[in-house]
Formats: structure tokens, sequence, C-alpha cells
């Protein structure tokens, strides 16, 4: 129906079901947050620093992955990365205390970073005319593990007694995902020529063809460091002291310090080649990949942290059980079965830019709406605005990434890191703040942000669509 060969669709199928697991494995402490606190003595502001770990390591896993990705293949790597998620689940499911929770759960950050594998290997086996639908059912069936997660894990605990429940339910993710690694390495191979024109390094320097472009990554780039250094200012008595001041500090100042000699690196790989003639197959414009990570830390972003908060605003907010409020919380990540191939559908058909701006536009006033619920509401009411506003972010995760792999094809690994490394800024950030501001106020924020976003789009370039010979 869609018009793919039978190795596409082979490929497409292994790759989305390896995303899928993943992402199980990411979201496999959500339903589990309240049951965590009781059994193990924990606070809520450990809750949430759990929350926060659990995407805060996502951020430089993203790029880092994106980059070996476009070295060694997305076969090898995400099979390596669904062995290591398998093993991070088992620990996860033994931990006996918050240090280990948090240790696991900052490693379980790390397997976030295999939604760039995905990308890569769609964007070699797909035509630039299919890539939008293609990309949309790989994110948004692969996605849904999130909901899967949220909705299923609680009813395999349910079947055990409730202190060894959720730590087998956890467990038993991370087995999933070690099967399908090898089922995954086995069945489905990286296209059969491959060599990467663009010279690339695990620093996070990639190939840009003038000053102003290497200015905006340079800028580009801060972000994710200081996501990273409010994640360690918050482990500092902001709410949580983990660490001490002086320690966090004196981290702080590390990163910035990686920070500056990544800048430093960007420019000594870049300036030579600037005064350099560029072919036509290797020009682009670096502001078509800022831009779009903007997009992706709104939808994505969005995406993670009120999935890791629905739950359990529900279950306050409205007083229902654990169980029920797991699966109505799942309501949220439920439509990336079809909001999210429909955005790339979409986009296909309609255009990348003019489908961001609609979808945009609607996610802002949707979660604006979400912002005024509060126990007076029918919560039936609270479900159906979720609902629209998943279906807008969502499918602008897709319309997104339908044209991440149009910018610079031999790029795509790394450009998705970039992109996909915001998502996690995008949680990091909304996570925070919703530990310091009401329910309320955190979908009132993010509409907020979804309106900057809005008007970003507006200096994003049309993209240049190929079809096959």
């Amino acid at each position: 129906m869609l018009g793919f060969t039978e190795t596409q669709s082979r490929t497409l199928h292994l790759t989305w079901i390896a995303f899928f697991l993943t992402f199980v494995a990411w979201f496999n402490m959500a339903p589990f947050n309240t049951t965590i606190m009781h059994q193990l003595g924990l606070t809520e502001t450990q809750i949430n620093i759990l929350m926060i770990c659990n995407v805060v390591l996502t951020i430089p896993a993203r790029i880092i992955i994106g980059t070996l990705t476009d070295h060694y293949g997305p076969q090898k790597v995400f099979s390596g990365l669904l062995l290591f998620a398998g093993v991070v689940c088992i620990t996860f499911s033994l931990a006996q205390s918050f240090e280990g929770l948090l240790i696991n759960r900052l490693l379980m950050g790390m397997v976030g970073g295999g939604f760039v594998v995905g990308i890569k290997m769609i964007a070699e086996w797909f035509p630039d005319n299919k890539m939008g639908t293609a990309q949309g059912i790989y994110a948004g069936w692969g996605n849904f593990g999130a909901a899967a997660a949220t909705f299923f894990l609680p009813l395999i605990a349910l079947l055990f007694s409730t202190d060894i429940g959720w730590r087998i339910a956890t467990a038993f993710t991370g087995l999933l995902c070690m099967i399908w690694a090898f089922i995954y390495f086995r069945f489905c191979p990286d296209i059969p020529e491959r060599s990467p024109d663009f010279e690339t390094a695990i620093h996070g320097a990639f190939e840009v063809q003038s000053k102003k472009d290497l200015i905006l990554q340079s800028i580009v780039l801060f972000p994710i460091y200081g996501a990273l250094m409010l994640f360690v200012w918050k482990l500092s008595g902001h709410p949580y002291t983990l660490i001490t001041s002086s320690l966090s500090w004196l981290l702080i100042a590390g990163l910035f310090g990686i920070f500056t000699g990544n800048i430093i690196q960007c420019w000594k790989f870049n300036l030579p080649r600037i005064e350099q003639p560029t072919p036509e197959d290797k020009a682009y414009s670096f502001s078509q990949i800022a831009i779009l990570s903007l997009v992706y830390s709104l939808t994505f972003g969005c995406e993670l942290a009120v999935i890791s908060i629905f739950p359990q605003f529900l279950e306050t907010t409205f007083s229902i059980s654990v169980g029920l409020a797991g699966m109505l919380g799942a309501s949220y990540a439920f439509m990336n079965l079809v909001a999210r191939p429909g955005g790339g559908w979409i986009s296909d058909r309609f255009g990348r830019r003019r489908t961001l701006f609609v979808l945009i536009l609607g996610g802002l006033v949707s979660h604006w709406l979400l912002g005024e619920v509060n126990s007076n509401w029918p919560l039936s009411t609270a479900i159906v605005l979720s609902l629209f506003g998943s279906i807008f972010f969502k499918a602008g995760n897709g319309a997104c990434f339908a044209a991440v792999p149009l910018i610079q094809k031999n790029l795509t690994g790394k450009m998705a890191g970039l992109a996909g490394a915001y998502g996690s800024v995008g949680a990091v950030c909304f996570l925070t703040l919703y530990s310091f501001v009401s329910p309320q106020d955190f979908f009132k924020i993010i509409a907020a942000y979804a309106f900057l976003v809005f008007l970003a789009l507006f200096f994003l370039k049309p993209f240049r669509v190929t079809s096959p010979n």
C-alpha cells in the first residue's frame, strides 16, 4: 500500500521494534514511581531527581551514538545498545537504594540514544519522497514503547506480590531487549555500500560551509552542556542535596571546560575548509538543523517530560489508583501509533515547513488548555485534552524528522543526534521547571515555549525533495 519494497519493509519493521523495546526499557520506571517511593522510603523530591536522571545522559549519548552510527553502521550500534539496555534493566530491578536507582537511571538515559540509530537506518534504505512516511512509522510505532511501558508493565506487576512485581516487570523488559539484539544483528543488515563522505569526529564538530554557520554551531552546542550543568546544580541542594556545593561548582567548571574545548575543535576542524569551494552535493545550511533542533526540543522534550509526570499528575489531581493512573497516563503516548507516522505522511504530501507551522500552533493551544485543568474538571476532559496535545506534538516529531535526513544525508546520524539531543535538553529543562512550579504552570510554560518555536519556523527554508529514478 505504501509502495515499500520487501527489503525496505523488513528493515522498517525490525528497526521500529528495536526502537520500541529501547523505549519500553527507558520508561519502565514511570508507572512505578509511587510504588518505588513507598517501598524504598524515597521522597517525592528524590523521585523527581530520578526522572531527570532518566533523560540527562541522553543528551550527550545521542550525539555520540549518532556519530558512531555514521562511522560503523546502524546494525552494529543498535544491536550493541539493545544488549546494554538489557543489562541496565536487570541491574535496575535489583537496586535496593536511592543511589543504586540513580546510577541505573543515569545509564538508562544512554539507551534513549537508540532513536538516532534507526533514523540513519531508515534514511539509508528509503528514498526522499517516502522519507517522511517511513521515518514517521519508525519513530511513531517505536515511541509507542513509552505508552506500552506505562500501560502493560503495571499489569505484569499485578501478577506478583507488591514488593517484587515492579522488579520482575522491569527485568522482563531487559530480557526482551537482549533477545532482540541478536535478532536485529542477524536479520537487519546495513546497506551494501557504506562510505561516509563527510569527516566527522566524536568531539561533536561536523563540516559547515561558512563562518556564520560555524558561529551558529558554537551557539547551538551550548544548551547541550547547559542542560548538563543545570542537572549538576539541581543535585547540589536545588532542591535535593546529593553532592556538595563546592563539588557541583567544580563539575560545572569541568563541563564548561569541555564545552570550550569542543568549540575550539569545531573551529580547528572547519576553518581550513571554509575557504575551499564546496561541492553542490555537500552544501547545506546549518540553520536548518538548528531550527529543527528547537522544534524537537519542544515536541519530543515535552513528550518525555509529560509522559514522566502525567500518571502521577492524574493520580494526585483526581485521586485515582496507581494502576488506573498508569493506564490513563498512557493516553498521552498512545497516539504515537498514528500521529507520528501521520505527521511524516502529511509532510511528504503538503510540505515540511507548512506542516510544522500547523502542528506547533495546535500543540500550543492544547497545552495551554491543559494548564487550566484542576480537580474540579471531569477526568474525561483532561484525557481528551491530553490526546489532542499529544497528536499535535507527536505529529510534529514526525514532521521534524521527515525533514532532518533531507538536509545532508551523509550527516544524517550526526544531525539526528543533535536534534535528538535537543529533545532531551527540552525534557531536562521541562522536568526541572516542573519541580518548582504547579502542574498547571508547567503546561503553560510548554505553551509559551511553543510560541517561540513557532516564530523560529519563519526562518526555516523550504526543503528539496528528490524522487527516485
